[in-house]
């Protein structure tokens, strides 16, 4: 594989452009999808991290019309490939998180020595957690007024319970808000194979929509059910998960144009092999003797 981005005699921290291309590669290189080099024959590559989320694909000469440029020529094996690769800046599991958190905050005068109270409605009211971000401490709660709903109990009185929720409509919107940023849609994703890993996997791993070591196939939507159910269950020992699903779900269904009947192939190996940038880079500096 030749890449431009990569210069020879230097060692630099690898951009997102690198970062979404090495994975895309290693990804159908262990898929063996590079047999026909056919944009139609390769999957697309999602990559959450923490600071940004990559979406790596090959367009057709129909979908390549309609994107806003962040295209490159990429030499695979001797074969010429036009791919797609756009790194979102912010959309990172972790850098979303901190802006949903401190929605509405000012955080320019703040002391990185104090403790940041956060009342934030996408946190359970019973949550008091301590969290650290980009130099700054945190201290997050459920907002001063929380939601609460009544529910039947299971024994054979009938009585109800009173239960601590976060309100979904409220945190949706917050969360929708944010992604709502996102100019530059990735056009033409939801018509290939997707492959998503990082974050997505190990969310999905949590709610135990797919199998930590065997991963799985499941539909967009899903993450949808498992956000909403984790929002009504007051969890301290997880007081991000109803945060960090919903912001999922609407990255994939508003940023990327996702249907919620969108399958996405969660995996963390393939064939024995970790799904990672590695293995491309690997194969960059092989192919160009570096």
């Amino acid at each position: 594989m030749k890449l431009g981005g990569i210069s020879k005699n230097s060692i630099s921290i690898m951009d997102g452009t690198d970062e979404g291309i090495f994975s895309w590669f290693t990804v159908n290189f262990l898929l063996e999808r590079f047999n026909a080099y056919n944009p139609g024959n390769t999957v697309a590559a999602l990559d959450l991290g923490g600071g940004s989320t990559q979406v790596t694909f090959s367009p057709n000469a129909e979908q390549e019309k309609k994107l806003d440029g962040h295209i490159y020529s990429v030499n695979i094996f001797s074969h010429n490939m036009s791919v797609y690769t756009h790194s979102y800046l912010g959309m990172g599991l972790m850098a979303a998180r901190k802006e949903i958190l401190t929605h509405g905050m000012s955080l320019d005068n703040v002391n990185k020595k104090d403790t940041i109270e956060v009342r934030s409605e996408c946190v359970n009211p019973i949550v008091s957690s301590e969290w650290s971000y980009g130099g700054l401490n945190y201290l997050v709660k459920g907002p001063v007024n929380g939601t609460h709903k009544l529910v039947k109990t299971q024994n054979f009185a009938g009585g109800e319970v009173d239960k601590p929720i976060v309100n979904f409509s409220e945190c949706l919107k917050i969360i929708e808000k944010y992604v709502g940023m996102i100019k530059n849609k990735p056009e033409g994703l939801k018509d290939h194979e997707i492959y998503a890993f990082s974050y997505y996997f190990d969310r999905a791993t949590e709610v135990s929509l797919v199998d930590p070591f065997f991963g799985g196939v499941i539909q967009v939507s899903a993450f949808l059910k498992q956000a909403m159910d984790a929002c009504d269950y007051p969890n301290a020992d997880q007081p991000f998960i109803c945060l960090d699903l919903t912001f999922i779900y609407v990255l994939l269904r508003d940023g990327f144009g996702l249907e919620p009947t969108t399958k996405l192939y969660l995996y963390k190996k393939i064939n024995g092999h970790e799904l990672s940038w590695a293995l491309g880079a690997a194969f960059n500096i092989i192919q160009n003797g570096l």
